[in-house]
């Protein structure tokens, strides 16, 4: 159910910094129509940490309310804390979503008892699928395999990871103590340059930040590997390597992420909520070079 590829969607903001759920249904219909097998809003790409407890609330429930149950929704309930992210998964499992995706408290670098209650607690909580998100570049912490399959083993409503790592081989050993047990257990990739090795390896597919800017060039590389055109799926990742090299145009990636929506004719403002920077219009220019480099931009420009 929670397989193929899903945009970690972007949180649209108008002119003003407020929330634009124009925006967000065009950025929804754009992504439904390529093909996507889900959307994942309120991650660390939908800039949950920069919005208050309220908007996470009322983007999660428009959110629902636009996909109208025409693709699996994974809620992000990222928390610091443990109750807040009870609080946020329950409202999401209300709200009509059909998964949470649950990361690693951060701020504090707890160990691995902590981390395991923290999961079981989210996950005691809820009668709907969680996925664990496994984001160590951010949180400092890194999950070990074997706390992964505790969990799983454990709870079974625990479906799967994303698991946005530098380092393949987590992945894999992921795959080995995890599916041997659970072989419906869903291992999701992160990050972008991972993805075709990952499928290679035998995950079920991604949650990743770029699908924004081109959901369907991801959704037909999950599929040519899955569907076992190798060839295909490789100069599909090719572009791919060249589209992830926007994320150098903004501080974080997310600025750079919007304004290349926009230039792609996406109703979208590059706007950003601090202490992300956007992209400025300086930018705009090596933008529009690499989106025609991975074969995204035609000769006319839009925004």
């Amino acid at each position: 159910m929670f397989g193929g590829l899903m945009p970690a969607m972007v949180t649209p903001f108008d002119e003003r910094g407020e929330l634009d759920f124009g925006a967000t249904e065009a950025v929804i219909e754009r992504s439904i129509e390529a093909g996507v097998s889900g959307i994942s809003p309120l991650g660390s790409t939908g800039e949950a940490t920069h919005l208050t407890f309220d908007e996470r609330k009322r983007f999660a429930e428009g959110v629902v309310r636009i996909v109208g149950g025409r693709v699996p929704l994974v809620v992000g309930v990222g928390s610091s804390g443990t109750r807040e992210a009870v609080e946020l998964a329950r409202h999401a499992e209300g709200a009509g979503a059909d998964a949470v995706l649950a990361v690693s408290p951060f701020y504090w670098k707890v160990g691995e008892e902590a981390l395991f209650n923290h999961f079981a607690t989210v996950a005691g909580s809820v009668d709907i699928p969680v996925m664990i998100y496994n984001l160590p570049m951010l949180t400092g912490i890194d999950l070990l395999p074997s706390l992964v399959a505790r969990v799983a083993e454990e709870h079974a409503n625990v479906v799967g990871i994303k698991d946005t790592v530098t380092v393949y081989a987590h992945t894999v050993s992921i795959l080995q103590e995890v599916k041997a047990s659970r072989p419906e257990f869903t291992v999701l990739s992160g990050w972008e340059d991972l993805i075709f090795p990952s499928l290679l390896a035998g995950a079920d597919g991604s949650i990743c930040a770029f699908a924004n800017v081109a959901p369907e060039l991801f959704v037909d590389l999950v599929r040519s590997t899955q569907e076992g055109d190798l060839d295909g799926a490789a100069a599909l990742h090719r572009r791919v390597l060249k589209l992830v090299t926007l994320g150098a145009y903004s501080d974080p990636p997310i600025g750079a992420i919007k304004l290349a929506m926009k230039i792609l004719g996406v109703p979208i403002s590059p706007a950003v909520r601090g202490p992300a920077l956007p992209a400025d219009e300086a930018a705009r220019e090596g933008i529009e070079a690499i989106l025609e480099e991975a074969g995204l931009l035609g000769t006319s420009k839009a925004g």
